[in-house]
């Protein structure tokens, strides 16, 4: 173990932080040797601090030294204490610096017609029953098959299949949870564009989803059309 296993933030510092375990005699930032054991995440002191005197780590008084701690030793509540709103402030000219972030935020995405911005750039193949669960997952595979390899612009067609639609209520919470969930991957904003896909006679009907607003630049078929 070498000195690159202690994190020591800011010149001002005195004591540095183990990320690993430090055997006795390793060498410390500073030049100085650990005179024990010190466990990751505990401190370690790299320049002699006398009683009274501040304990710096990561450019913050953490506390004072009960006792005077000599370079290598141990730094932990047996010889350190706080003392709340008495300690030194460490001088900005003594810590590192961190240049300042560009203030615009920004990624790689794609701005979607309603004003959002997906990271992936799917098309989905949404069932509106399990009967169409099939004839979805039939054309995400032909057209990832075929049409992917044209389109590099597009991360690939998925199928969104499920095994309701029919034989139920068309109210109540069922269906109402049913809706909500397609209609939330019809407008999620990593699909940049959705093919609803119904068989007809179902009670989970295409033209249900218009009230959801969903249907607006969505494409959709009934397969017995």
């Amino acid at each position: 173990m070498n000195a690159s296993n202690c994190i020591l933030l800011s010149p001002a510092d005195n004591v540095a932080v183990a990320n690993g375990r430090i055997e006795i005699g390793t060498a410390l930032p500073g030049g100085a040797v650990a005179s024990v054991l010190i466990e990751p995440g505990h401190k370690v002191a790299i320049k002699p601090i006398a009683t009274g005197e501040a304990v710096v780590k990561y450019a913050q008084a953490i506390g004072r030294a009960t006792q005077d701690i000599a370079a290598g030793e141990h730094v932990h509540s047996h010889n350190l204490v706080f003392e709340s709103g008495r300690l030194p402030v460490v001088p900005p000219s003594e810590a590192e610096h961190a240049t300042e972030a560009d203030r615009a935020r920004t990624f790689m995405g794609y701005r979607r017609a309603d004003g959002r911005a997906g990271t992936r750039n799917f098309i989905g193949i949404v069932a509106s029953v399990n009967c169409s669960a099939t004839v979805c997952h039939s054309i995400a595979d032909t057209a990832n098959r075929t049409l992917l390899p044209n389109y590099p612009g597009i991360d690939g067609f998925v199928p969104i299949v499920h095994g309701q639609g029919c034989g139920m209520s068309g109210t109540g919470d069922g269906m109402m949870v049913l809706h909500r969930t397609l209609a939330g991957y019809a407008r999620h904003p990593n699909f940049g564009g959705v093919l609803m896909v119904g068989l007809g006679c179902e009670v989970n009907q295409l033209t249900l989803y218009g009230q959801k607003g969903v249907a607006a630049g969505k494409r959709h078929f009934n397969i017995q059309d």
